[in-house]
């Protein structure tokens, strides 16, 4: 694929992500994504959690403008009020 390509599906993804949700001590919280960086293969997306964030997360989940879930992920982690926690979604970008 090229660099447009792969600049197509980052503009893309960014464009149409709204936030994270996360599934912390049974009820979902929302989150705001951090960044989305695009590298040669791949596009990641830094998810931020503040020290407001408290208790035992399962689960995240990215949702796009459209209010569709994107792509979500189980976790089991427990989470203190000490410090953020960063979490990654990366997509490898290939042909085959």
């Amino acid at each position: 694929m090229t660099a447009d390509g792969i600049g197509l599906i980052y503009e893309t993804i960014k464009s149409n992500l709204l936030k994270c949700q996360v599934l912390i001590n049974g009820n979902y919280k929302d989150a705001e994504i951090q960044k989305v960086e695009k590298t040669n293969d791949s596009i990641k997306v830094f998810v931020y959690l503040d020290e407001d964030f408290v208790g035992t997360i399962i689960k995240y989940r990215l949702v796009t403008i459209a209010g569709k879930i994107f792509d979500e992920r189980n976790d089991n982690i427990q989470k203190d009020n000490k410090r953020g926690l960063l979490t990654l979604f990366e997509y490898k970008i290939k042909e085959e």
